[in-house]
């Protein structure tokens, strides 16, 4: 589940990101891009369909503004509903991540999700969670 609190902020528009789970110690948090992009690194090694559609699926979310039923339609239907569910998990805490950064840092002056998308484009490349903090680093 993933809820959004408004805390008074860096914006008139910002609001924070939780994610909850039972499963999840602790229940509830803030997620992290270094949570998401485990998340992604994750999910890529579960089934091939997904290691090759999950940045397909990220940009389409990101960039292009698909909803995530759209995207799980398109990429994974034939999947087992265990793995849509890990990836619809996946993609709902990116695209409140994304929509905080868009809030936060917005376009043109700042870069907002097209730099969260330059993560996972990061990652997609080969490129370590280490390396890419040294190369992006995220404003907290």
């Amino acid at each position: 589940m993933v809820l959004i609190a408004i805390p008074d902020g860096k914006t008139g528009c910002d609001f924070r990101v939780w994610r909850y789970s039972p499963n999840l110690i602790p229940q509830a948090k803030i997620p992290t891009h270094d949570d998401l992009g485990k998340m992604f690194v994750e999910l890529k090694r579960k089934h091939s369909t997904i290691d090759e559609y999950l940045i397909n699926a990220t940009i389409r979310l990101l960039r292009d503004r698909w909803s995530i039923d759209s995207i799980i339609n398109h990429y994974f239907n034939a999947l087992s509903n265990n793995l849509k569910i890990e990836i619809r998990k996946f993609l709902a805490t990116l695209k409140w991540i994304g929509l905080q950064e868009d809030a936060n840092y917005p376009f043109p002056k700042y870069l907002g999700s097209k730099m969260t998308l330059a993560v996972y484009a990061l990652l997609e490349a080969g490129f370590s969670l280490s390396e890419i903090r040294r190369v992006i680093r995220f404003k907290a």
